[in-house]
């Protein structure tokens, strides 16, 4: 008797489970939630190309500023992904990634990034393994980024943005390197 009772609260938990992910995959009636037409956390396809016409990332980025979002993640394929960004404000901390590397394409205004130096009062980050968050950076490298500027950020690398002016838009893409 025992045995059925664990065996069908593995059922229903089973069920749970598979309801909450569907429901994060999609939005009002089942359909997948979008940002500009451009379809959110799609999952990585590995038999065909995926295209974001400037046209889609323009309406994403103008549909985030009218929601307030500072952040969406377009394409999700576990060891990678593409997010799309704004800031309007410093952040209030810094990071570094254990395994994954950055690449910033500022599409957008202008900011001051600050990378490099070691984290002020690291702790453990919330992300994957070897993750950290820290209150700023010391001895870091400050620069003004401006529309069109790329930026490779690698794994262990403290990185902050420290200053906006107005707003900076950018595309985030990262995967492992480890």
């Amino acid at each position: 008797m025992r045995a059925i009772q664990i065996g069908s609260c593995g059922v229903v938990l089973v069920g749970l489970c598979a309801a909450v992910a569907l429901g994060q995959q999609a939005g009002r009636g089942g359909q997948p939630q979008t940002l500009g037409g451009m379809v959110l956390r799609l999952p990585a396809p590995t038999d065909k190309t995926v295209d974001w016409p400037a046209a889609s990332i323009t309406a994403g980025f103008k549909e985030m500023v009218e929601k307030k979002l500072e952040t969406s993640r377009i394409l999700e394929g576990g060891v990678f992904n593409f997010n799309v960004r704004r800031e309007t404000a410093a952040e209030e901390g810094a990071g570094t990634h254990g395994k994954k590397a950055d690449l910033y394409l500022i599409r957008s205004g202008e900011a001051t990034l600050t990378t490099d130096g070691q984290l002020i009062n690291p702790k453990p980050g919330g992300g994957t393994e070897g993750d950290a968050d820290g209150t700023g950076i010391r001895n870091g490298k400050s620069r003004v980024v401006r529309t069109g500027d790329v930026i490779f950020i690698p794994p262990g690398v403290p990185h902050q943005i420290t200053a906006v002016n107005g707003e900076v838009q950018f595309l985030l893409f990262r995967w492992d390197t480890k």
